[in-house]
């Protein structure tokens, strides 16, 4: 009995340990790739927004709102990698031994961290716009409603736009392990509810691009900010528990190493 029992805790370590090392290799695989080709993002993105003001200083026409749309244009870069990534590792996660499980943990890993150091990044920017435009004695404000006044609310800059990459880079996650795994027309389903999380987010965290007119619509655009960040955590919740079930039932391909390998 004893040495049964032991056996069963052998094997339980084991598969602890095997699933840490999976969920570990696919957070870090992700970060490091999100960060690889986003540095080149936030270089492309700031030198766009410095050509962006050039023009506009040079047409006596300087709105900040013009500017800081780059850096909230970090959500839809994480969108576009969610769907490139998981493409390009699933099958050889698990062909390696991985599990679904891990890898969907690893996901949810890679996600936050991304997102959130997005989000600080968002928020240096806005804070370095708004500080250049103080000196310059040009306009600050905002001309689009959002949850944040403008870049000097640093803490909840970086709440605010770490989110969105967050729900952004889960919901592209979802459109990608729905045409690989379900083909087309469920995959073309599964991009309509991979919306449902965004736009909740949206709705709450009122981004200032469509997210303060549907929070109008609906009659939250005047929301605490507490309850505003809440409705924004749901909303990630949601894409977490989307992209589970999704993985869940993805039909995993084959990957042919050696046909690799000769080819």
């Amino acid at each position: 009995m004893t040495a049964t029992t032991d056996r069963t805790a052998e094997r339980r370590a084991l598969e602890s340990a095997a699933h840490r090392r999976g969920v570990n290799a696919v957070a870090w695989y992700f970060v490091v790739g999100t960060w690889y080709v986003g540095v080149w993002f936030w270089a492309i993105a700031l030198a766009v927004g410095a050509l962006i003001l050039w023009i506009m200083h040079r047409n006596d026409d300087v709105s900040i709102e013009a500017v800081g749309g780059v850096a909230g244009s970090a959500k839809f870069f994480l969108f576009v990698m969610g769907i490139i990534l998981p493409l390009m590792t699933i099958a050889v996660h698990v062909a390696s031994g991985g599990t679904r499980r891990s890898y969907t943990h690893g996901l949810w890993i890679g996600a936050v961290v991304s997102g959130m150091t997005f989000g600080v990044a968002s928020a240096l920017v806005k804070w370095g716009e708004l500080t250049l435009f103080r000196r310059a004695g040009w306009a600050t404000e905002p001309e689009l409603g959002q949850l944040y006044g403008d870049g000097s609310q640093v803490g909840l800059v970086i709440l605010v736009e770490g989110i969105f990459c967050v729900v952004y880079y889960l919901a592209g996650m979802v459109v990608a392990a729905g045409f690989y795994g379900f083909g087309f027309l469920r995959g073309v389903l599964l991009v309509l509810a991979s919306l449902v999380p965004v736009v909740v987010a949206e709705i709450f965290l009122r981004s200032g691009f469509f997210g303060h007119a549907l929070a109008r619509v609906v009659g939250l655009d005047g929301t605490p900010v507490w309850l505003a960040v809440l409705g924004g955590v749901v909303g990630v919740a949601l894409a977490a528990l989307l992209l589970r079930v999704v993985l869940r039932g993805v039909a995993i391909q084959p990957v042919e190493f050696a046909a690799s390998a000769s080819g």
